[in-house]
This record gives structure tokens, sequence and C-alpha cells, in this order.
């Protein structure tokens, strides 16, 4: 709240007291401001910002969004409510110029959510601290119990009950109790329904977890702090094409889109066991059961194998392997094999050779 403050005070100083154009100098988010940490073993954001001033028209609009955002998760802090990312988009949504030139402040929630952003990077501060979170889309099963508010919520029920959300309001959840031996991710919930069904759970003792694709901030964080305050080790599986791979790594090494949120969402030590391309060929998909690669998806493959932090053997390997056969599977097609087989054969033979079960 403070910090949110202080924004709008300096800039409130600089027009009425100094009488100079304020200046907001925005850290870069990207690529090109992306930097491997291999003190970290993850993805950290660089040193270049974005200069943001109300000194050309073109600046203007950006300028102008970022003090309404900020003014109105002032206000949210102030009537001690919570917003989704999306509210806050619609709390903030009106329209700029004339009768005859009318346009809408927002050209869509892209913009205000890159404010939202853009005031996480201004006050280093997340935006769940700011009572802003998204919709929940991650999933839970195992030996786990949370509090979220005054609530305690049981996440063992059996492999017949359904998965639990992992709440996005970080600042009311707390993990009160863990008796698993590991923790194992998937990346969608479809597979992880067949898995928890299947009683895979109860065999090895094990909690099971799902971003349902690109996983939020709460699955992430949930991954890290079961394996670093709870020393429960972690592994990832997911489809094998590029980006199913490209969300794996989002647990292990981050993503460029959140270097700047790293140290709280990485998990440097889950370990990616699957699927790997080769899996394709040595667990015998049968073709009917492959997918043809995109041009997107071997345009994706190429781009990964050129940045710096894929530089592990094995991942430079399986991407060659991909751009060489131009085939790729997603987790379901095990069920080609029977659908207990991705539970009772393939996953179990992986964590073996992992050393987890």
């Amino acid at each position: 709240m403070k910090k949110i403050g202080l924004i709008m005070k300096d800039v409130s100083t600089d027009l009425m007291v100094e009488k100079t154009m304020p200046v907001l100098d925005v850290p870069k988010v990207g690529y090109d401001n992306t930097v491997w940490s291999d003190e970290k073993r993850m993805l950290t954001i660089g040193e270049k910002t974005v200069r943001v001033s109300p000194d050309s028209t073109k600046k203007i609009p950006t300028f102008a969004q970022y003090l309404v955002m900020a003014n109105a998760i002032r206000k949210l802090l102030d009537e001690e409510m919570e917003s989704t990312i999306r509210g806050m988009y619609y709390a903030t949504l009106s329209t700029v110029g004339d009768e005859k030139n009318k346009q809408k402040f927002w050209k869509g929630q892209d913009e205000s959510d890159d404010a939202i952003k853009a005031l996480e990077l201004l006050t280093g501060t997340p935006r769940e601290e700011f009572s802003v979170t998204s919709k929940p889309k991650g999933m839970i099963s195992g030996p786990i119990t949370l509090r979220v508010g005054g609530d305690i919520i049981d996440c063992n029920l059996g492999s017949r009950a359904t998965s639990q959300l992992i709440p996005t309001n970080i600042r009311d959840l707390e993990i009160v109790k863990v008796k698993a031996d590991f923790v194992m991710v998937v990346e969608k919930d479809t597979v992880l329904n067949n898995i928890r069904k299947s009683g895979f759970i109860q065999k090895y003792n094990a909690i099971l977890l799902t971003g349902s694709g690109e996983p939020d901030r709460a699955t992430r964080m949930m991954v890290k702090t079961l394996n670093e305050e709870w020393k429960k080790p972690v592994v990832v599986f997911a489809d094998a094409d590029p980006w199913g791979l490209g969300i794996a790594l989002r647990y292990k090494i981050g993503s460029e889109s959140l270097s700047y949120d790293s140290d709280r969402l990485v998990t440097p030590n889950a370990k990616v066991l699957g699927m790997m391309f080769s899996d394709i060929y040595e667990y015998n998909i049968p073709e009917v059961a492959r997918l043809a690669a995109s041009d997107e998806d071997i345009n994706r493959a190429n781009d990964m194998k050129k940045k710096p932090w894929f530089h592990d053997k094995q991942w430079q390997k399986e991407l060659d392997l991909f751009l060489k056969r131009k085939e790729k599977c997603e987790l379901d097609a095990f069920f080609k094999h029977g659908f207990k087989y991705l539970a009772e054969v393939y996953l179990p033979k992986k964590l073996r050779e992992a050393g987890v079960i």
C-alpha cells in the first residue's frame, strides 16, 4: 500500500512542485532482458528498463493507464477487498475523448494486465500482496491438509473424490500437514484424474498436482513450497511436444514473462521425467496415436534450442529427435495401451529410474 502511494506522490510532486515531467523506469520483461543464473539455476530479470513518461503524445496513454491502475489498487486495499485481474479490468473501464472521438481506455484486458505487472515491477511487490489474484486453475490431490482462511481442506479423500482447487489468494493459504513421500506434477487435469482414479496416490503415497496447462502462480508456489520447505522431491510430466516441454520447464527454470518473480515461483530441484520424445518410440506408441508436428511446433523447437538456458544435453537431444521425426504425442496416448497403463506401467518405471520410488 505504501509503495503504491509513493508512486502517486512522486508523480504529483514532479508535476505540481518540481514542474517537471514525471518518469517511471519500469524493468523490462521479455527475452532480451532475461538472464540465466548459474547460482540460482533459474531465469532471472536483467537490468534493462523501459522509460514511461507523458512527455510525448505517444507515451501519454501508457502513463495514464499505470496511474489509473495504481489508484484502483489503492482503493481496493483501502476497502480491504480482493479482486481478480479480470475484475480490475472491469473496475477501470472507461472512455476517453469527446463525443465524436470516444475510445475505450483499455483496448483489451492485455493492457490492464500489463499495467498491473508494471506496478509489480515498480514496487517489487507481487500482485497477490495488492489483493489482486487470478481465477484458480491449479488442482491438488493427496495426503496434504491446507488451511484457507478459517477452513481446513483435506486433499486426501480417496481415489474417487475430486481434486481440490489450489487457492490463488496465497495470503490466506497455509499448508498444515504433509504425509506424502513425493510430489508429482502433470500438465493436464484429465491426466491427473486418470492417475488419481487408478489408486496411484494410495499405492505410492504421492501428492498429485496440475496447473491445467500453463500453470498459474499459485500452483508454481505450491510446488516450490512443498519442495523447499517440506523437503518433498518433485517430478514433472507433460506432453511430448515443444509446448509441453516448455510448460514442464516453467516449474524447473521459470519463464521469460515472470523472470522477475522466479525466486517465489521456481523449483530448480524439480526433475522433468517425461513425456520425452524418445518415449514415443521406447514405449511403442502406435502411429495412429501420434500427431504430426505443425510448422509452429517446429519453429518453437528451433527457438528453444537457440536459447542459452536450454543448455541441458538431454533437452537438446530430445528436441533434435523431435525435429528429425516431426512427431509429437500427448500423455493421454498411453491410454491406447490400456486406461491404467500410464499409472501402472509408465509412471512407476520412470519414477524408479529416477530413484524416486
